[in-house]
């Protein structure tokens, strides 16, 4: 598998980012006039912060025929795919299915394990003994490489599901156990959770390739974190509102919180969640709106 490199372009932009803060700073500790600072500033403003977006989905999910060929419609939209293999969903057959399709259509794919716990969708907290959870989370990735082998498509990545990505992205015993469970399998794929977390830290501590990921479809607290699902207004429900956060993390790396605050967010993929309402609409407007703006739709994995 081909580790993520930087292109020509991305080393531009950090050098002209750097250039255009160090003018800044001159300016600013010079006092230089105001007309001057603007139009610097602006010169700022007008350079794409990122050029290229992975589009994200955890699907493999459904439970009838209807389900699965909207699923497959997703897949037109998206970049990379997040397959359920067991944990909250998923069985075989249905990762047979969608990885199928998913090489039809040349989306990337990876496993998308959870706690065992198909009654509540992988989305409640659970007890559970680290043994048994490394032997469940070690199935469910195995189950799925096992499936994406037989059919000659590689995996990229494993990204945890529900309360056990959340889990992982603030303890670190169980972040350190994910991590061992994926490195003993294959060292080489990428894992996938939230920017600045203690998965993330204990990623790279680990030597595993991170790859930072936010919502478009969730709405965020002022600390970064994802607001529970059972709270209101957890999920931004109009396409409107996902368009706009969707631009503002991929343009402006920052993301609106609950509290109607910005904060800083740097993510290389964006995930849609394929249950939501109107999750085929939304991968429809989403990608019309990064083509109107130029940024190129693009697998982290590529």
């Amino acid at each position: 598998m081909r580790k993520k490199k930087f292109t020509k372009n991305d080393f531009l932009f950090v050098h002209l980012s750097i250039f255009l803060q160090k003018v800044t700073e001159f300016f600013e500790s010079n006092s230089f006039t105001m007309g001057v600072l603007v139009v610097q500033k602006n010169l700022v403003a007008m350079i794409p912060k990122q050029l290229t977006i992975d589009l994200n989905a955890d699907l493999g999910e459904y439970q009838t025929e209807n389900q699965y060929f909207l699923e497959c419609q997703i897949l037109n939209h998206i970049s990379t795919c997040n397959i359920a293999c067991g944990g909250h969903t998923g069985d075989e057959e249905s990762m047979k299915k969608i990885i199928i399709a998913c090489k039809e259509k040349g989306v990337s794919i990876g496993a998308h394990p959870s706690y065992p716990d198909p009654e509540g969708f992988g989305r409640q907290k659970m007890k559970i003994d680290e043994s048994t959870l490394k032997k469940s989370l070690t199935d469910q990735v195995c189950s799925f490489l096992n499936v994406s082998e037989a059919l000659n498509v590689p995996a990229s990545h494993v990204k945890p599901h529900g309360r056990l990505y959340n889990d992982a992205a603030s303890n670190s015993n169980l972040a350190y156990l994910l991590i061992s469970v994926v490195n003993e399998i294959n060292p080489e794929l990428f894992i996938v959770g939230p920017p600045n977390s203690i998965l993330a830290d204990v990623a790279k501590k680990s030597g595993s390739s991170f790859v930072g990921e936010a919502f478009l479809d969730r709405r965020y607290r002022d600390d970064g974190s994802l607001v529970n699902r059972g709270h209101s207004g957890a999920i931004l429900e109009t396409i409107t509102e996902r368009c706009e956060q969707a631009e503002s993390i991929v343009c402006n790396w920052t993301v609106k919180t609950e509290s109607e605050r910005f904060i800083d967010i740097q993510a290389e993929t964006l995930c849609l969640h394929g249950d939501s309402s109107d999750a085929l609409k939304t991968a429809q407007m989403v990608r019309l709106l990064f083509e109107s703006k130029n940024i190129e739709i693009k697998s982290f994995a590529a």
